[in-house]
């Protein structure tokens, strides 16, 4: 009896143990994941979320939820749930500098630099697929877009440009250099910063 009661006991233990390991591997980032979901759904829209007119935020958390693993939180507004027919999210779901300033947390992402006008090359190492960049039109200190990071190689509208890489919405691109600068008007008062997720 006595034996019976300690190998159940162990049994609950390991079960309880591996519950914890499953929960906390499938709160690990995956960049690789996060890519493929911005590379299949960059000039699309999933039916599965709502669209906005300004999607970029929307379109980069879409891609760190669904390819990336990460699971929401409700708590700190970073969600996005239909209830019924209609949609809740938070602003860090949806809004920018909201999405920065959640994932600047120490706690849920790495900030990897942040680069003036005249400080973005066309090749950066600091950054690598999967990573979330933000971009202040104005060098304002409010993050106004967001996008992801998904490869390096030739610019997809522009084959002279060779560098890293990113998806975004809005204004839907795939694959275009990560700094924007043919595409932006206001490339020279832009500053970017790029955040790993957790």
């Amino acid at each position: 009896m006595k034996k019976n009661i300690i190998l159940f006991l162990l049994l609950i233990g390991i079960f309880i143990v591996n519950c914890f390991y499953s929960i906390k591997a499938e709160a690990v980032y995956n960049s690789e994941g996060a890519v493929s979901y911005a590379n299949a759904w960059a000039l699309d829209r999933n039916p599965n979320y709502p669209s906005f007119s300004a999607d970029c935020t929307n379109f980069v958390s879409q891609a760190m939820h669904e390819g990336g693993n990460l699971p929401f939180d409700k708590q700190n507004g970073w969600y996005c749930e239909k209830v019924l027919w209609w949609w809740n999210w938070g602003t860090a779901w949806s809004v920018a500098n909201d999405l920065y300033k959640y994932l600047s947390n120490p706690s849920r992402g790495t900030v990897l630099g942040k680069w003036g006008p005249s400080q973005q090359s066309d090749i950066n190492y600091n950054i690598t697929r999967g990573d979330i960049l933000f971009y202040d039109w104005n060098s304002d200190g409010t993050y106004d877009h967001a996008a992801i990071v998904v490869d390096y190689g030739r610019d997809a509208y522009r084959p002279d440009i060779i560098g890293d890489l990113q998806n975004q919405h809005t204004t839907d691109t795939y694959h275009a250099i990560w700094h924007l600068k043919p595409y932006n008007d206001r490339a020279s008062s832009t500053t970017i910063t790029a955040i790993r997720p957790k």
